[in-house]
């Protein structure tokens, strides 16, 4: 399907369509950082009721981070349904950010 450029310069003018593009960038991120934090200061894979899945795709940003091999999802047991632990390359993404140790 061709878009046409003057539809797609104009639709991305849009306050919303911007902030849609900003929550795409940043909503993974913010994820990340978050699962980072929880699981250095318990030890433990993150349960998705203490996740705050907000922004236009919080659940969808999840399947990024875990497509994209930087979190691990799995069953939560009797915890959670489920929980959510940084892969040792989405851990040491966050803290080379200057994200860990307290930042």
């Amino acid at each position: 399907m061709h878009i046409p450029e003057l539809f797609e310069n104009r639709i991305r003018q849009t306050d919303t369509m911007q902030e849609l593009v900003r929550s795409l960038d940043e909503e993974p991120w913010r994820l990340l950082s978050g699962i980072c934090r929880r699981y250095e200061a318990t030890g433990r894979p993150v349960p998705d009721h203490y996740l705050q899945l907000t922004g236009f795709f919080g659940e969808t940003m999840l399947r990024v981070l875990s497509q994209a091999n930087l979190v691990e999802c799995r069953s939560g047991g009797r915890e959670s349904l489920l929980v959510y632990e940084p892969t040792a390359e989405g851990l040491q993404l966050w803290r080379s950010s200057g994200a860990g140790g307290g930042a």
